[in-house]
């Protein structure tokens, strides 16, 4: 009797099973997608997730801008609570330090224009300074200049002045020479005047001399006996004759 009614039971069931099985395969049927539909949504779900790292980048930025407003949002209801005294020592707070600001600026405004007003009187000077220091240096340079050539042209004038010295020197010393010569000649000249003149005027008695002879021989032939009494009596001879070596003078 059991297993009986277990086989009814069983196939009522498979009935039941099969009459549910053909209405959820027409349910399956028409829940499937066509094949457009599937490439769309695959294609779409592989654009949007085919990269998660740039995904979450996506997602991170748009999430920045709503964090942010909200974060302001919620700074600007509750710090709006304020009574207004409290508003008006702000605004009272905070005009002070604006002329304060103002004032300071303008200061600072003086300040700067001093500064630079200084470094252009600096710069002005230093131009002026490093222009005279210029012209110190070309001037320097050209009394320089002038100094070397005078130098030079002063040692060119002692060259030349020791050069006529010397010439000068020479001269003086040819001349010199010259005189020198001049005067032994003239010397020697008178010396042999002398010497001739001396030979006319004295003679030695040598053998064979007699005082006519020696007058013949001083003064020629004519007037020979006066010319031997001039002779004695320049000589103070008495006689006629005269020893040998004896040196007669011969009067002119």
């Amino acid at each position: 009797m059991v297993k009986k009614e277990d086989e009814n039971m069983g196939k009522e069931d498979d009935q039941e099973f099969k009459q549910l099985g053909e209405e959820t395969d027409d349910d399956y049927i028409d829940s499937i997608p066509s094949r457009s539909q599937s490439r769309r949504a695959n294609k779409s779900k592989k654009a949007i997730f085919r990269y998660p790292i740039l995904n979450l980048l996506i997602i991170f930025f748009l999430l920045i801008p709503i964090v942010c407003l909200g974060v302001y949002l919620f700074v600007l209801n509750f710090g709006s609570n304020t009574d207004d005294t409290v508003k008006t020592e702000t605004t009272q707070t905070t005009t002070k330090p604006k002329d304060v600001n103002i004032a300071s600026n303008e200061e600072k405004v003086k300040a700067a224009k001093e500064k630079a007003a200084a470094e252009q009187k600096q710069k002005e000077e230093d131009a002026k300074k490093a222009a005279l220091e210029k012209q110190q240096a070309e001037e320097a340079k050209t009394k320089e200049a002038a100094d070397q050539k005078a130098a030079a042209e002063k040692a060119e004038a002692d060259r030349i002045a020791a050069a006529k010295a010397e010439e000068t020197r020479k001269q003086e010393e040819a001349a010199a020479a010259e005189k020198a010569e001049q005067d032994r000649i003239a010397a020697e000249a008178k010396k042999k005047e002398e010497e001739e003149t001396a030979a006319k005027t004295t003679h030695t008695v040598v053998a064979g001399d007699t005082l006519y002879k020696i007058a013949r021989q001083a003064y020629g032939n004519s007037n020979v006996a006066a010319n031997v009494a001039k002779i004695k009596q320049a000589n103070g001879l008495s006689a006629d004759s005269v020893p040998i070596g004896t040196v007669l003078k011969i009067p002119q």
